[in-house]
């Protein structure tokens, strides 16, 4: 499973806070738990210092958002309404 389906209603949220505009701990503590458990396998998070932690975790999320696309249908802004005509 990869970050974007699972958290796929949070992604906002999550690009938020790889730019840095929120602190994913502070503004919604439940998710970040949820983040760090999905990263559980990829790092290890000793608690000692939650900086380090929460940096290596904002890394992981930051790596996934960039490299999985996510495709969102849209209609044909150029397209003419006889291309729809067959459709009624």
């Amino acid at each position: 499973m990869t970050l974007t389906s699972k958290f796929r209603k949070d992604l906002r949220i999550l690009q938020s806070a790889v730019n840095r505009e929120i602190f994913l701990d502070v503004r919604n503590p439940k998710l970040y738990k949820k983040v760090c458990r999905f990263y559980k396998n990829a790092v290890y998070l000793d608690g000692e210092d939650p900086e380090r932690d929460y940096d290596l975790v904002m890394e992981c999320v930051k790596q996934d958002l960039e490299s999985e696309v996510v495709y969102s249908q849209v209609a044909n802004p150029n397209a003419t309404n006889s291309e729809f005509d067959g459709y009624r």
